[in-house]
């Protein structure tokens, strides 16, 4: 039997809530474990589970040391969760906003930033560990609300949901769509919607920026003269500050993605950075800030009334968690019945295809005779299928036949068409004219018939 204690909360979004808990199973094992309870409504709701479960199955692939683990997939009180490890610590951000314009050492801001940069090179050049193919991955995400510290210095990369990544069970599937958060968007993302992990290398870059100054960098600019006039200036103030970090952000911060370092040189100039700097380093100086965060943070609420509970859970929940297979039920439309075999049957086109498609009839048709008005009708594609209820069309042949019939029941022997309605006044018509005829001719035979008498009577 395992179980999840719920302790307190410790943080809430707009589709879940992240619980402290303690899983125990048997024999006496006891864990502290961070639990992300799932609270999923309507069509966003429903990505964002797709999409937390993709996260889960690709962290639960690439199994880094500064990168969150996942532990499991599970259900509580029906409702979708996620098992992470349950790290002491606090976010970059609220680590910035608590400093209120006091910037970190240098030395401690070039640890933090190798750390974050051999986590992103480690996922950029991930494979599967079954088959070895590459995953793939770009985080998308970078930024200081993603990047964990720890009181003993200890860095976390955060929040893969929005990752572009190639895997045999991935459910969400982005597209074209660009995801991730403006102001840490590198400019090609922005203006051409390619991805690379170049992007990740951008958006560190954007991070240790603010942790030094405090400042948002800015929205990206679509031009380059723009950009670059943008970072020259960010660039002087920065080196007001920490001169020690400029060269390196300079890098990370260039228009051109093939002009950035990749994660692995990334992670060698900063480690460069943070031996000749001087100052506290990462461990000494998180020590001292990150409790003073901790101090000040407040539980959020607990929607959910799980705080102080003990929850069963059992196996890992499962791809299509019955939470979803019920919100969809309640969307879609409900299923057209199976069509009987013996009635006409067209078989549904995509949009794409202009013409309906010959549906051939079934090798044993059904001995229910289809009604004669109905024994050749003419082709109507029903509605489309629903995602929910019908398998897709197969794909239609090079060349499909224009057809406006669909035939269903074997040809049967063409009956002798009955004689027409008005047939009786046809056959007056004929009797009428045939005798108008035949006085006609009877009377020139008369007509001869008397001059040859008068001729011989005259005679």
């Amino acid at each position: 039997m395992r179980a999840l204690s719920f302790l307190r909360t410790v943080g809430a979004g707009a589709f879940g809530t992240v619980y402290q808990a303690e899983l125990v199973s048997g024999r006496g094992f006891q864990r502290q474990v961070a639990v992300k309870v799932i609270s999923a409504r309507g069509p966003e709701g429903q990505m964002f589970l797709s999409r937390m479960r993709d996260e889960a199955r690709l962290l639960g692939l690439l199994q880094d040391d500064a990168i969150l683990k996942v532990l499991d997939m599970v259900r509580v009180d029906g409702r979708d969760a996620v098992v992470m490890e349950y790290i002491e610590g606090v976010d970059l951000d609220s680590l910035i906003r608590q400093m209120r314009g006091s910037a970190p050492p240098s030395r401690a801001l070039a640890e933090l930033g190798a750390m974050v940069a051999g986590a992103l090179h480690r996922a950029h050049t991930a494979t599967h560990p079954r088959d070895g193919t590459p995953l793939g991955v770009v985080h998308r995400d970078v930024k200081p609300a993603n990047v964990m510290v720890t009181r003993n210095g200890g860095v976390r990369l955060l929040d893969f949901g929005v990752a572009r990544a190639r895997f045999e069970a991935r459910e969400s599937h982005t597209g074209q769509l660009v995801l991730g958060t403006l102001n840490y968007m590198a400019p090609e993302y922005i203006v051409t919607g390619e991805i690379s992990p170049a992007a990740d290398i951008f958006a560190l870059g954007l991070t240790l920026y603010e942790a030094v100054t405090g400042q948002v960098f800015g929205q990206p600019k679509v031009r380059r003269d723009s950009h670059d006039k943008r970072k020259d200036e960010r660039m002087a103030a920065l080196g007001a500050v920490s001169p020690e970090l400029v060269p390196a952000i300079t890098r990370f911060l260039d228009w051109d993605p093939d002009a950035r370092p990749d994660g692995e040189e990334a992670e060698r100039m900063l480690w460069d950075i943070a031996n000749d700097a001087r100052g506290s380093g990462l461990r000494q100086w998180a020590s001292a800030a990150v409790p003073l965060v901790l101090a000040e943070r407040g539980s959020s609420a607990d929607p959910f009334g799980l705080v102080g509970r003990t929850v069963e859970i059992g196996e890992a929940a499962p791809d299509l968690p019955a939470a979803a297979a019920e919100a969809a039920a309640q969307t879609a439309p409900a299923a057209p019945a199976p069509p009987d075999p013996s009635e006409p049957v067209a078989q549904w086109t995509p949009p794409a295809a202009q013409s309906p498609q010959w549906t051939p009839p079934p090798a044993a048709p059904s001995p229910r005779p289809a009604p004669a008005a109905a024994s050749m009708a003419p082709a109507r594609a029903p509605e489309p299928p629903t995602a929910q209820t019908a398998s897709p069309a197969p794909a239609p042949p090079a060349a499909p036949p224009p057809v406006s019939v669909v035939a269903t029941t074997p040809p049967q022997p063409r009956p002798t068409p009955p004689p027409p309605a008005d047939g009786g006044s046809s056959t007056l018509k004929t009797v009428v004219l045939g005798a108008l005829l035949g006085l006609v001719v009877g009377g020139l035979v008369l007509v001869l018939l008397g001059t040859v008498a008068w001729l011989a009577l005259g005679r």
